[in-house]
């Protein structure tokens, strides 16, 4: 009897869980993360928020192809807490009013390559729920060992996608 009660009630608790993985996936359709933005230091936080902003403005009309204004920004946070010691500058995580402008963003990606330095350092990732987070490194521990596994060197295993939708792709090697 006590083995079906904890059954049922673990059944209910991964159905209660369902819509809101679904709302936070849903909240999280329109943001962007970037990596590699250098924080400027010795400056008041309202100055470098401004300088950070203003920089991310810049970058994305590099490279989408519509002007992206500030107005189209809902929020704009550095993630964790401010290191000056930290080796890497913290993430920037950045909510897009609408989710069509992220996309654009997203696919574009492409033009950074030809960009400055300063841009094209820049890693650009999707907003992941916890759960998505997990799935890829699943992923990503699964085609290092396709990768090792595969004794042609002609391909890479790569994991791509959009979120909820990521795979393992095999990926011709380029040769040059």
């Amino acid at each position: 009897m006590n083995s079906q009660l904890s059954s049922v009630n673990t059944t209910l608790d991964q159905v209660r869980s369902r819509p809101m993985e679904e709302r936070d996936r849903e909240n999280r359709a329109a943001n962007v993360i970037l990596y590699n933005i250098e924080e400027a230091s010795g400056i008041s936080r309202d100055d470098r928020w401004r300088i950070d902003r203003k920089f991310c403005l810049k970058l994305f009309n590099k490279v989408s192809l519509v002007e992206i204004k500030e107005e189209d920004v809902k929020r704009f946070l550095h993630l964790g807490k401010p290191d000056d010691s930290a080796r890497s500058p913290r993430p920037v995580l950045i909510q897009f009013r609408d989710r069509v402008l992220k996309n654009m963003i997203m696919e574009s990606l492409y033009k950074l390559r030809d960009t400055e330095d300063v841009f094209n350092r820049v890693i650009f990732a999707h907003d992941l729920t916890k759960e998505e987070r997990q799935e890829c490194k699943q992923l990503v521990t699964e085609a290092k060992k396709r990768q090792d596994e595969d004794e042609s060197v002609e391909f890479l295993y790569r994991v791509r996608g959009t979120p909820g939708n990521i795979r393992i792709h095999k990926i011709r090697k380029r040769t040059f």
